[in-house]
């Protein structure tokens, strides 16, 4: 497989730009009020410190990138080296708030291209950027080749939404990608790396849940290199390009027996052996065959959406088009499910738990419930859940089980990694109810989110609360803290803030009729310890809800 660099020439593509400022105001500044595209210049992404960056910098593969030095958790010039070892042609310019001699001299070690001091002006970045652009260009023609540069170009080809950016993109491909003949048909694969959603079955034939957070990485740093070494061999063209954590996009050209499903399925299964670090699966969206370049865009989406077929799948596996099955964009029915597992919770019977969600899973795959309304599901039912069990939401278990399910299931890639989540969290409840202290400090504190539960809608103080199981109020509070983990305060207030987002499910109700039932006075204060419990304000998380 033979590849070759375009050389680009001064103004007839545009360069890319990662911009990372850990000051949100700034950022926002310099992606929408620098003339990026009169400079010739396209922003790619952006991130709020060096170590966010780093991570989008193999995915996004930008030209140039525009950091803040002084930045949380890595700081620009750490991310500065960093960067130019994955790729040592991208171009840094710095700025900082600080004229001092140190950061200046190790932004130069780094070989930065530039260093400017805040505010910026632009008369001297626009200036600094076309020196930069010209530094690049420098290089380009001076290059008779280079993988990471025809990968650039590919990955804007395949993300480009203007037509006639993309047509301009696509005639540079045209003349640099010589390794593919234009008459010949070429497909795309998307691949994607995750770990099981369950462990291979113990001794005792029961399946053990997967602890591993499957957002942690499965392939090694190298693995795009690994995967383009082993498609050399077996195609007569390729290009792969890292597209995200654990993805991988590849472009390749072959004769007809290696379009076949079979062969891809030993190619994955070899690709498993190379890459994978760990127990993992691949799941890979085939596309099928494609004449024409100006295809190439095409060609990505058709095997990403074969890729997200994977939903419903079990396990790995290669996925090509041509299914007509409909996806069902509609609410799958959780109360007999969840009145079943309280039941089975309450029993202590692990067994029972375990089969109801079988159950319960299997129907939302063989339905094809549309990934969004799936994860409403499950939250629907662990929410309620949540509700009934709120007396085991204390102590180390506390922060375990009130976690935050929808950003946590959003990243989950499958049904099958759904129904792990949801069977994690039903054993929590299953160990809670067995262990539970029973002894009479566990009794106040039940007797006290009793009361709460009832009077949660009134004004509420601990004194109130002590009078009612004839303790002191400092006692109380000292009970309390030991047995759930939290205090008096910090539990009403939850409790409020649950009702609260009930409440808000209810259009006819605004926002001021819900702050009083739950007994908040004060309007704007509740909007702010709403959005301290939930994330967002009352407003946000109804249009989420709805």
């Amino acid at each position: 497989m033979k590849v070759i660099i375009l050389p680009r020439k001064a103004g007839a593509v545009m360069y890319s730009v990662l911009l990372v400022d850990d000051e949100a105001i700034e950022l926002e500044t310099m992606e929408h009020y620098v003339p990026w595209e009169q400079a010739g210049i396209q922003v790619a992404g952006t991130a709020r410190n060096g170590k966010e960056a780093l991570a989008k910098l193999t995915e996004l593969k930008p030209d140039i990138i525009v950091t803040d030095v002084r930045m949380p958790i890595m700081d620009g010039l750490e991310f500065g080296r960093r960067a130019k070892q994955i790729d040592k042609s991208v171009k840094l310019i710095y700025l900082s708030g600080h004229n001092e001699f140190q950061y200046i001299k190790s932004a130069l070690n780094i070989e930065a291209a530039g260093y400017l001091l805040k505010p910026i002006d632009m008369e001297e970045l626009l200036v600094l950027l076309e020196k930069v652009k010209k530094k690049c260009e420098d290089e380009q023609l001076a290059s008779e080749g280079g993988g990471w540069q025809l990968e650039k170009l590919l990955l804007r080809i395949v993300r480009e939404s203007s037509v006639q950016r993309r047509l301009e993109w696509i005639r540079q491909w045209e003349k640099a990608a010589s390794g593919f003949l234009p008459h010949q048909s070429f497909g795309a694969a998307y691949m994607t790396f995750e770990h099981p959603a369950f462990r291979s079955k113990s001794a005792d034939g029961a399946a053990v849940d997967k602890a591993q957070q499957p957002s942690s990485s499965i392939l090694p740093a190298d693995a795009a290199e690994t995967v383009r070494d082993l498609l050399k061999r077996r195609l007569d063209a390729a290009i792969v390009l890292e597209t995200g954590p654990n993805t991988l996009f590849v472009l390749f050209q072959g004769n007809p027996q290696q379009w076949d499903i079979a062969y891809w399925e030993l190619l994955r299964e070899e690709l498993l052996v190379v890459t994978a670090q760990g127990e993992a699966f691949a799941t890979i969206g085939l596309s099928g065959p494609y004449k024409g370049f100006h295809l190439l865009k095409d060609a990505y989406e058709e095997s990403q959406r074969c890729n997200e077929e994977k939903l419903y799948r079990q396990a790995g596996s290669v996925i090509r088009s041509g299914s007509d099955e409909i996806v069902r964009q509609t609410d799958i029915p959780v109360e007999g499910a969840a009145a079943s597992l309280i039941a089975a919770v309450q029993a202590g019977d692990a067994e029972r738990v375990s089969l109801v969600l079988d159950d319960w899973f299997c129907s939302m795959r063989q339905e094809r419930i549309e990934r969004n309304f799936a994860v409403r599901a499950v939250i629907q039912i662990l929410t309620i859940l949540e509700q009934h069990f709120t007396s085991f939401m204390v102590g180390p278990l506390r922060d375990q089980l009130l976690a935050d399910h929808w950003k946590e299931l959003s990243s989950l890639p499958t049904i099958a990694h759904y129904h792990a989540y949801a069977l994690r969290f039903c054993s929590e409840l299953v160990k809670a109810a067995a262990e539970r202290d029973v002894d009479r400090h566990q009794s106040v504190a039940e007797q006290i989110m009793k009361l709460i539960a009832e009077r949660y809608h009134l004004p509420l103080t601990v004194e109130d609360i002590a009078k009612e199981v004839y303790l002191s109020p400092n006692y109380v509070r000292t009970i309390f803290k030991e047995k759930t983990g939290e205090t008096i305060l910090d539990y009403l207030t939850r409790i409020r803030m649950n009702h609260a987002s009930e409440l808000l499910k209810d259009r006819s109700l605004k926002v001021r009729e819900i702050a009083h039932r739950v007994s908040y006075e004060n309007v704007s204060y509740f909007c702010s310890v709403f959005q301290k419990h939930k994330g967002s304000t009352p407003n946000e998380y109804r249009k989420l809800q709805l």
